[in-house]
């Protein structure tokens, strides 16, 4: 998978690192935002705010 190869590449982790971190950040939002509610992720330097809904 490509993306995964560009993200081990970005991160200087081996693939398998980059699953785990990924299942890490998975587990971690899934911990805290429930069904239907929404995360928000700001940028501190422009403030640009991104919504992520979870389903």
């Amino acid at each position: 998978m490509l993306v995964l190869e560009e993200l081990a590449g970005k991160k200087d982790l081996s693939k398998t690192g980059v699953v785990k971190l990924a299942l890490r950040l998975l587990q971690t939002v899934d911990a805290r935002v429930e069904p239907g509610k929404k995360l928000i992720v700001e940028d501190e330097i422009t403030k640009d705010k991104s919504e992520l809904v979870i389903l």
